[in-house]
């Protein structure tokens, strides 16, 4: 069984043009929107648990590891702005 991500994702593969309205592309920004507050959620629960394991002098999950960095950008703390 697939799920609505993944289905969208495999129609935007088929698909990839930026140009096309509506689509799996519009689909998939507005399942994330509407989704938002539980991915911010799943993003403060993930790190706190990469940080707790890092504090214990243990090994993050990897595969956990790998999504918080590459997630840190958008959801992690932002260098001050006033200072810039």
């Amino acid at each position: 069984m697939q799920s609505l991500y993944d289905e969208l994702i495999a129609k935007l593969a088929r698909d990839p043009r930026l140009t096309k309205r509506g689509g799996p592309r519009f689909d998939l920004g507005l399942l994330l929107f509407n989704a938002r507050e539980a991915v911010h959620d799943l993003w403060v629960a993930a790190e706190a648990l990469v940080a707790e394991a890092r504090r214990a002098g243990a090994p993050p999950p990897k595969g956990l590891e790998a999504a918080v960095e590459a997630l840190r950008p958008i959801f992690g703390e932002r260098p001050d702005r006033a200072r810039r």
